[in-house]
């Protein structure tokens, strides 16, 4: 079956558990665990420079991360998306305003300040419909963040934030597609081997 519908049957499948986690009865616990993992794994710290997401429903929110950076000084960026296929990164602080951009997430409103020159990332963490245990990551089927992801160098950090109901075996993939360096989810963290290993946890 060649791959690209292999991912639309994932992307049924995941779908599905999203919706599912969504309705469950305790979602805000694990996502607020996954949260917890992630500041240990990548605690705050003045002047990192961080891009965050706006989590949609069945997805780990990120409110938490986006506080404990901003306290500590960090510089947050989340996206936009600024033309078919491209996300742009923006400045966020305190109090900064949200719209609901062409997909239904929340991006920065009236947005100003630059964004990082591609190695000048520290972290960058995104969502994703599901994940394997080497970081290979189905997105939505839009490519937005994989055509930003391939440009970056390879020592900015690609941190897939997601629910462990999340992951499975095997997420199929091809050229285009960018794995991610660490996972984390509401059962910990999984730092991905790219060798003949099995990933670390």
């Amino acid at each position: 079956m060649p791959v690209f519908e292999r991912k639309e049957i994932l992307r049924r499948e995941s779908r599905i558990r999203l919706r599912e986690r969504a309705e469950s009865a305790h979602p805000a616990e694990a996502g607020d665990r996954a949260q917890e993992h992630f500041l240990r794994e990548f605690p705050p710290l003045a002047g990192r420079t961080v891009a965050l997401y706006c989590a949609l429903a069945g997805e780990v929110p990120t409110e938490r991360i986006r506080h404990a950076y901003l306290a500590a000084g960090a510089r947050l960026y989340y996206p936009r998306v600024t033309g078919k296929g491209m996300l742009a990164f923006y400045p966020h602080r305190e109090g900064d305003g949200w719209e609901t951009g062409p997909y239904g997430i929340s991006e920065p409103s009236n947005p100003t300040g630059a964004e990082p020159r591609l190695s000048g990332w520290d972290i960058i963490v995104v969502p994703g419909l599901a994940f394997d245990r080497r970081g290979n990551r189905l997105g939505r089927g839009f490519g937005y963040y994989d055509r930003y992801l391939g440009g970056l160098p390879e020592n900015a950090r690609r941190v897939g934030l997601t629910f462990a109901g999340q992951l499975v075996p095997e997420v199929p993939v091809d050229a285009r597609d960018v794995p991610v360096h660490t996972l984390v989810t509401e059962e910990g963290v999984i730092r991905v081997v790219k060798t003949s290993g099995s990933p670390e946890t």
